[in-house]
C-alpha cells in the first residue's frame, strides 16, 4: 500500500484556501454563516447515507445501521430550519469550552495539591474558557458573530502554520522555517478518536490471513526514532497509547502500579518502563494487549541524537527502580498488565523522585507528553503541538508529514494483533 503523498504545490494551496477562509468568516460573517449552515447540513446529510448504505452492504446490526440512518435525519432538519442549526451551534461551542475549562481546572487542582509549581496559567485559562463558555450559553443569538470571528482566526492559524510548512519544504537549511514552534491542533474530542478511525480502516482491510501491507516513502536516511501511537478495540483503548524507541529501547510512561491508581484510573504514580527489545515490546502489544501499531520513523542529525540522549538521561536521573508484583514474586503468574509485561519483555520499572512526571494525570502529564518533551529537546520543528495533547493529534500530524516529500518523518510500519504485516522501505 502505498499513501498518496502531498506535493509541495497542494500546501500551499491549502494555506491559501484557509486564508482565504478565515478572511471571509471575519469580513462578511453574517453571509458567510449561511455558507457554514450549508455545507455542515449536507456533510451531514452525505455522511448518514454513506454510512446507512456501508452498513447495510456488510449486514451490520439494525440498531447500527439506524443510528447512521438518524445522522441523515439530523442533517435534513437542519438544512431546512437553519434557525434552529444557528441557535444550536453556539451552545454546543460553549460546552466544548466548558470542557476545555474543567480539564484545565481540574489539572491544575491535581497539580496544586502535589505542590507542582507553574501551573497557574492553567487556572487563568480555566477561567477564562469559564467565562468565555458562560457568556456565550446565556445568549447564544448574539454569539453567532463573535464565533464566527473566532472560527476566522482558527483558519487563518491553519493556514499560517501550512504557509511555514511550505517555506520550510522551499528553505529547508533555513534556521527560522527548521526552528520549532506551535501547531494548531484539531479539536480534543475529534483529536481522541482518530486512532480508532485509523484502526479500523486498517482492520478492514486485513483478511483472516496475514497480508503484507506496505507503506512506502522514497527516501534516503537512516530511522533513528520511532513514535509507536497503540489502539485496540476498547473504551480506553481507542484513546491510543504513545510510545518511543531510540537507540535499541523503547521508553513509555504511564501508571503501571495498579494500588496507586485514582480517579476512575487517570491519576496514578508516574512510572517509566524501559525494554530492551523493540520486536518483543510490539509482539507483546500485538499477541497480549490486542493493538495495532502505527509506528513512524524519524531521521535525526547527531547533534539533535545527542539532545536526545541527553533529555532522557535527564528523565531517568529523576527516577527510582520499582518492581511489580511479578518481579517481586516469580513463584506464580499475576494477571496485571505490568506484571504480564515483565514475564513477556523482562521490562525494567522506573518510579519519578521529583519533576512532574512524579504524578501520572490522563489529561495533562501523559504518555504523549514523554514522547513530545523528548522530541522537544531536538529543537527542530518536527512536532509541537499546544493545548491538551492526545495520541490522535500526535498520529494525525506524524502522518501528514510522513506524507509530505520532504520531512524528518520517513517510514510508517503498521503492526496488527495478527503479527507484523509490514515493514517499510526507509
Amino acid at each position: 500500500m502505498k499513501e498518496q503523498s502531498i506535493s509541495d504545490i497542494s500546501i500551499f494551496i491549502t494555506a491559501l484556501l484557509s486564508f482565504l477562509l478565515g478572511l471571509i468568516l471575519i469580513v462578511t460573517p453574517i453571509g458567510s454563516l449561511s455558507i457554514f449552515h450549508f455545507t455542515i447540513s449536507i456533510s451531514i446529510i452525505l455522511l448518514g447515507l454513506a454510512l446507512t448504505f456501508v452498513k447495510i452492504y456488510r449486514k451490520d446490526t439494525i440498531s447500527n445501521i439506524l443510528l447512521s440512518f438518524v445522522l441523515f435525519i439530523i442533517g435534513t432538519y437542519f438544512l431546512h430550519n437553519p434557525k434552529t442549526f444557528l441557535s444550536i451551534f453556539p451552545i454546543l461551542f460553549s460546552l466544548y469550552i466548558f470542557l476545555n475549562g474543567i480539564i484545565k481546572f481540574s489539572t491544575f487542582c491535581v497539580y496544586k495539591s502535589n505542590n507542582f509549581k507553574g501551573f497557574f496559567r492553567t487556572l487563568f485559562a480555566s477561567i477564562l474558557d469559564f467565562v468565555f463558555g458562560f457568556i456565550i450559553i446565556t445568549n447564544p443569538s448574539r454569539s453567532i458573530k463573535p464565533l464566527t470571528y473566532i472560527l476566522g482566526i482558527y483558519f487563518i492559524l491553519i493556514g499560517f502554520n501550512h504557509l511555514i510548512d511550505y517555506l520550510r519544504v522551499k528553505f529547508p537549511n533555513n534556521f527560522f522555517f527548521k526552528k520549532r514552534r506551535f501547531r494548531i491542533t484539531l479539536p480534543t474530542i475529534i483529536s481522541l478518536l482518530i486512532p480508532y478511525a485509523f484502526y479500523t480502516k486498517i482492520n478492514k482491510k486485513l483478511s483472516d490471513e496475514i497480508t503484507p501491507v506496505k507503506i512506502d516513502k522514497d527516501v534516503s536516511g537512516d530511522v533513528d526514532l520511532e513514535i509507536f501511537i497503540g489502539v485496540k478495540d476498547s473504551l480506553i483503548g481507542t484513546f491510543g497509547h504513545a510510545d518511543l524507541w531510540f537507540e535499541g529501547k523503547v521508553y513509555s510512561y504511564g501508571h503501571y502500579d495498579e494500588d496507586s491508581k485514582k480517579l476512575f484510573d487517570t491519576i496514578g504514580d508516574g512510572t517509566l518502563f524501559i525494554i530492551d527489545d523493540r520486536m518483543k515490546y510490539l509482539r507483546f502489544c500485538a499477541e497480549h494487549s490486542k493493538k495495532t501499531i502505527f509506528a513512524f520513523g524519524i531521521t535525526l542529525t547527531d547533534k539533535q541524537k545527542e539532545k536526545v540522549r541527553n533529555e532522557l538521561n535527564k528523565i531517568k536521573n529523576n527516577t527510582y527502580r520499582w518492581k511489580c508484583v511479578q518481579e517481586n514474586d516469580k513463584s506464580q503468574e499475576f494477571g496485571d498488565y505490568a506484571s504480564c509485561l515483565y514475564r513477556s519483555t523482562n521490562a525494567k520499572f522506573y518510579k519519578f523522585t521529583q519533576s512532574s512526571y512524579k504524578l501520572y494525570f490522563a489529561l495533562w502529564t501523559n504518555c504523549v507528553k514523554l514522547v513530545d518533551n523528548i522530541l522537544k529537546a531536538t529543537g527542530g520543528d518536527i512536532l509541537r503541538l499546544n493545548g491538551v495533547i492526545t495520541p490522535g493529534a500526535y498520529y494525525y500530524h506524524l502522518n501528514n508529514e510522513f506524507k509530505k516529500k520532504k520531512s524528518n518523518v520517513i517510514r510508517k510500519e503498521i503492526i496488527t494483533n495478527k503479527d507484523i504485516i509490514t515493514q517499510n522501505k526507509k
